[in-house]
């Protein structure tokens, strides 16, 4: 949306970072969807995805043949907002069973402090090292959860972080974050990583050994198939690691969407 085209009724300029997308989103919820909804492919979300560090994080525990999986997410969580508390899931569950014994690294950043007021994360420890939980689709809502009835009786962990930190989450992790009661936005964006050898749409030569897409077998075309994985290391094949932003870019935009798993 914009303030030029007569979209919204102020730019609101005026408020800063942690403020602007609050008060837009008092006069309408379009901007943060589209937000929550991954609409933003520009270089510098390409530039964090691919940043040395996360990479390095990330090959200690998938591998140095690496994907960075479709599904990204800037988290805007404006307060008091109806779709800003995400309730108790696993990763997994929005996944292909197939892989719910593999790992898929989630690597959750907040871009400003992330304090239990304005609604940090919260973890069920231990749990990853179980199964999938039965979850439900939340009515009326993109949300799916566990089923209350299968919550497991275990004390929850509140995890504030301060801007800049990160938390590595395995996709088998039961988490969720809660309503902001703060006057401010608490952003935060989580990127996800898993080994090429897993099933992945990334347009790769698969090497001996790797996933290739098997009905027969129930192996999928990847583990998440709506959005578009890519390739952002390798030792093997450096000529298909995706470098340049306009090309990731492309990769998302020209992605024909296959439906997700319905699982619950």
């Amino acid at each position: 949306m914009s303030f030029q085209k007569g979209e919204l009724s102020s730019d609101y300029a005026e408020y800063g970072f942690d403020r602007r997308l609050a008060e837009i989103s008092k006069e309408t919820d379009k901007v943060a969807l589209a937000l929550w909804a991954g609409v933003l492919t520009g270089p510098a979300i390409f530039d964090l995805i691919r940043h040395p560090k996360l990479l390095d994080i990330a090959e200690q525990f998938c591998g140095p043949e690496l994907i960075a999986s479709s599904v990204y997410r800037l988290r805007p969580k404006v307060p008091n907002h109806a779709n800003s508390p995400v309730p108790w899931h696993q990763d997994s569950a929005y996944c292909d069973p197939y892989c719910d014994r593999e790992l898929i690294l989630t690597v959750w950043l907040p871009l400003v402090d992330a304090t239990r007021e304005n609604g940090c994360m919260w973890v069920l420890p231990k749990v990853h090292k179980g199964d999938v939980l039965p979850h439900r689709q939340i009515p009326d809502s993109w949300y799916i959860e566990i089923a209350p009835q299968h919550l497991p009786k275990v004390d929850p962990v509140c995890l504030p972080l301060r801007k800049g930190s990160a938390l590595l989450l395995t996709n088998r992790t039961p988490h969720a974050t809660f309503e902001n009661k703060s006057e401010t936005v608490r952003w935060s964006i989580d990127v996800r990583y898993q080994s090429a050898a897993l099933p992945t749409n990334a347009a790769i030569t698969r090497l001996p050994g790797e996933s290739r897409p098997d009905s027969a077998r129930g192996i999928p075309l990847a583990c998440y198939a709506p959005e578009a994985d890519f390739l952002v290391r390798s030792r093997l094949r450096p000529n298909e690691v995706v470098t340049n932003p306009a090309r990731f870019r492309a990769i998302r935009s020209q992605h024909l969407a296959v439906p997700p798993v319905s699982r619950w």
